[in-house]
Formats: structure tokens, C-alpha cells, sequence
């Protein structure tokens, strides 16, 4: 049995613990399921990092979203001979973001749909002044009726605003992040980018460093969108991506990313109404084809008669 503080029993694990990840177990004392994380201590954790985050996952409660991921309870135990943090969350039945873009189950409708409501819990959060500070594809949550929850909110503030480099989720941070660990709002947006860039091409966008300074040349060395499968369809999306992860003239606010986002709605349905246009203009072309080809089958067919009754007439006269 694979026990956390004696109490949560983790359910989908074969093997040893892996950190950072967010596995399903069962709290034992309210009989109740769970998400629960395991964090190693490392150098960019603060000494006051439990404390903090009692006091910002209290603070989290007053959020009124259901799409943020309420803290249940954190602590210290001893996993594999290591001291080690633990984080407890409320169960939300569905998988991995990352799992649904590697699936290929998003399309750019379904892609819109996510990316609304992770824009509208970002905006409630800023409305407390919480950023996240932490987002990537593992701690973003989709059912099958694109509902979301979004995991890890406070973890990054509790920090002192440094991001703690849980996993291997180096290629989700921002410039700002990687050279100063300086978290804001601009953070979560930039993240959001590279977010949606993976969900659009299936690819990250500037490929993952295996460290902080490579990481930053990769950023530096941009993106060679000629590479990627830019068309009319996605193009006003990813306009969107391209401001969210530039460093200058930059979103400011979800609200501003969210009017943009209606205008890809927009252009894409204005699109869908194009084509369809297209195939009623060739649809009718065709029906007026055919009926001007029935038009002629019996125009023939009666003329054809015609001459058959003459001939008739004229051999029994």
C-alpha cells in the first residue's frame, strides 16, 4: 500500500512515486478520492513555502470559480529516505490536457472551448490578485464536456513567486521566470501560448532546454512558423499565440485575450459560411445541370416518338 502521512493512499501508481505529479488516491479518513502530489525539497524552495501556502490555499477559498482546484491539505513526510512536501486536492474526473492534445482529440473548435474557460479562471484568480505562476498541460484537467480544472494555483505565490521547477516543465516558462524567477500575470499568458502552439501543431514551440540558459537561447532564437501548418482557418488564432508570447505590446489583461479569442470565432465562422455558400452555389449548379439534362432526355423522347408514329401511319395508310 503506498501511504502518504498514513492517511492517503494512492490508487494509480505501479511503482515508485514519481514527484510532481498529480496521482489519484483515496483519503482514508474521509473516505473520499483525492488528487495528491509529492514535491522534493530543492534549492528553489523556500524555507517558508508550507506556511505560505496554508495561508494562500485559505485565501484560494474565497475564489468563487469551480474551475480552480480547492487545496485540502499539505504537509512533510519521509518518501523514499528524502524529506519531502505533499499537496492534497480536491478529485476531478477527467484527464490530463496533455493527454487529450497528444490523443489528437482537439480540434480547433475544442481548442477554443478550453482555452475560454482557462482564460475565465485566470481572470477570476486576478481578480485577487492570484496569478499562477505554474500552468502546463499536466495540471490543466478535461473532461469529456470540455469542462476544466485548473491544479497547482498558489504553489508558485506561496514560493515567494519562484517557480519551484516541479517535473520537467522548463519549456512552459517564461523569459522572466527562467532569468530572474520574477512571476507575474505576463507569465500565465506566455505559458497559455506555448499551451496553445502545442494543442494547435502538436509541437512545443521552441523545443525544451535542458536548462535555464539553453532555454532562454531557444525563446531567443524564436519560432520558424514557416515550419508549422499556418492556413486561413487557424491564422486569427494564431495571431493570439503570437502576441501572448512576444515581450513587447503584449495582453494585459484575460478580458482582452478573451475579446480577441471572439474574434477568431468570428472569422472562423464566417469561413464555415463561405464554404458552405461554395457548396450551395456548386449544388445548385448541379441541380440546374440536371434538370436541363432531363429537360433534353425528353425532349428527344418525344421526338423520338413522334417519328415512330408516323412511320407507323404512313405503313398502314
Amino acid at each position: 500500500m503506498n501511504l502518504i502521512s498514513d492517511r492517503y493512499e494512492i490508487l494509480d501508481i505501479c511503482e515508485e512515486i514519481s514527484f510532481g505529479r498529480l496521482y489519484k488516491a483515496r483519503d482514508l479518513f474521509e473516505n473520499q478520492l483525492v488528487f495528491i502530489q509529492v514535491i522534493e525539497e530543492s534549492k528553489y524552495i523556500n524555507r517558508n513555502f508550507i506556511p505560505n501556502l496554508i495561508d494562500e490555499s485559505t485565501m484560494l477559498m474565497n475564489i468563487k470559480s469551480s474551475n480552480i482546484s480547492k487545496i485540502l491539505d499539505v504537509g512533510t513526510d519521509y518518501i523514499n529516505d528524502k524529506e519531502c512536501y505533499y499537496i492534497v486536492n480536491e478529485f476531478f474526473p477527467g484527464i490530463e490536457l496533455k493527454k487529450v492534445i497528444k490523443g489528437n482529440y482537439m480540434d480547433l473548435n475544442s481548442i477554443v472551448k478550453i482555452t475560454r474557460k482557462i482564460l475565465t479562471t485566470l481572470g477570476s484568480a486576478y481578480s485577487y490578485g492570484l496569478y499562477h505562476g505554474g500552468l502546463n498541460e499536466d495540471n490543466i484537467f478535461v473532461d469529456e464536456n470540455h469542462n476544466i480544472k485548473i491544479y497547482d494555483y498558489c504553489i508558485t505565490k506561496a514560493n515567494n513567486g519562484v517557480n519551484i521547477r516541479k517535473g520537467n516543465y522548463i519549456g512552459f516558462l517564461s523569459p522572466h521566470q527562467l532569468n530572474i524567477n520574477y512571476t507575474d500575470l505576463e507569465s500565465d499568458f506566455f505559458t497559455l501560448g506555448v499551451i496553445l502552439f502545442d494543442a494547435i501543431f502538436k509541437k512545443m514551440p521552441f523545443g525544451i532546454g535542458k536548462d535555464e540558459k539553453e532555454m532562454l537561447k531557444l525563446i531567443d532564437k524564436g519560432i520558424d512558423w514557416n515550419t508549422v501548418g499556418v492556413n486561413n482557418e487557424n491564422m486569427a488564432l494564431v495571431n493570439i499565440v503570437k502576441k501572448l508570447i512576444r515581450r513587447k505590446e503584449k495582453y494585459n489583461s484575460a478580458d482582452e485575450v478573451l475579446i480577441d479569442l471572439s474574434k477568431f470565432m468570428y472569422v472562423k465562422a464566417d469561413i464555415k459560411d463561405a464554404q458552405v455558400d461554395k457548396l450551395e452555389l456548386e449544388g445548385n449548379i448541379m441541380t440546374s445541370k440536371k434538370k436541363g439534362n432531363k429537360f433534353f432526355q425528353k425532349a428527344v423522347l418525344l421526338v423520338l416518338t413522334v417519328i415512330i408514329l408516323f412511320i407507323v401511319i404512313v405503313k398502314f395508310k
